[in-house]
C-alpha cells in the first residue's frame, strides 16, 4: 500500500483532477478531489510537493488506482466515505466538492439537504451516510479550511480542550456552553487524551440527559 508521496509536479490537470508526480524517475498518476484544486494552484511545474495517498485495487479494477489529499486527515476521511455502500473510491473523489470539515459537520448535523450538493449524492444516500458515519467524524470537523501544509492538523498531539470547543462551535454550540461542557469532561475523565474521545464523551452525555 502506497501511503505517501513526495516528488516534483510533472503535471496537473484541474478539470480531470489528475495529478502527475515525477519521483526519481518514475510519473505516478493521482486522482485528487475537487476541493483541492486551491491547494493545487499554488504549485508550478516541476516543484516538489507531498501528499498522503490511497491506493484501490479489487477484482472488478485490478489496476490499481491512487487517490491524493494534502492532509493526513482528509486520507482517513475518504477511508470511511467509501465504507458506506454504493460509493466506492472513484465516486467518493468525485463527490468531494467542498472541504472535508464542511462535509463532515454536514454528516454530523444530520444535514442531508447539505450533502444532496455533493455529485452523485441524492437523498436516500445522504441518509445512509449519515447513518453509517455519524459520531465517527468528529476530529474532521475541527479541520482547517485553508489547505494546509501536508500533515497539518494530524501531527504532533493537538491541544484537546480547545480543538474540542471549537468543534462543538462548528456543530451549533454556543460556545461558553461548549466551554462548559469540555470542562466538565475533562476535569471528570483524565482518560479523555483525544478530540474525538472528548466529544464523543460530551455528545452522548447530551443524548443520555435529553433521553432522560
Amino acid at each position: 500500500m502506497i501511503v505517501a508521496l513526495r516528488g516534483r509536479l510533472a503535471h496537473w490537470d484541474a478539470a480531470a483532477g489528475m495529478l502527475w508526480l515525477e519521483i526519481a524517475g518514475v510519473t505516478y498518476e493521482l486522482a485528487l478531489p475537487p476541493y483541492a484544486a486551491d491547494w493545487m494552484a499554488s504549485y508550478a511545474p516541476g516543484e516538489e510537493l507531498a501528499l498522503f495517498t490511497y491506493q484501490h485495487a479489487s477484482e472488478r479494477q485490478p489496476v490499481p488506482l491512487l487517490f491524493g489529499f494534502p492532509r493526513l486527515r482528509e486520507r482517513e476521511f475518504f477511508r470511511k466515505f467509501i465504507e458506506v455502500p454504493t460509493i466506492g473510491p472513484a465516486k467518493a473523489v468525485r463527490a468531494l466538492t467542498h472541504p472535508v470539515s464542511e462535509v463532515a459537520r454536514w454528516v454530523e448535523r444530520e444535514d442531508t439537504r447539505a450533502l444532496q450538493q455533493l455529485p452523485g449524492i441524492g437523498e436516500r444516500l445522504a441518509q445512509t451516510i449519515i447513518a453509517r458515519l455519524r459520531g465517527r467524524l468528529l476530529e474532521e470537523t475541527q479541520l482547517a479550511d485553508d489547505g494546509g501544509p501536508p500533515g497539518a492538523a494530524s501531527g504532533s498531539p493537538p491541544d484537546v480542550r480547545g480543538h474540542a470547543i471549537e468543534a462543538l462551535v462548528a456543530l451549533q454550540y454556543n460556545r461558553r456552553d461548549a466551554e462548559q461542557v469540555v470542562a466538565e469532561a475533562v476535569r471528570g475523565n483524565p482518560s479523555l487524551g483525544t478530540v474525538e474521545a472528548v466529544l464523543r464523551f460530551v455528545l452522548e452525555r447530551q443524548a443520555g440527559a435529553a433521553a432522560g
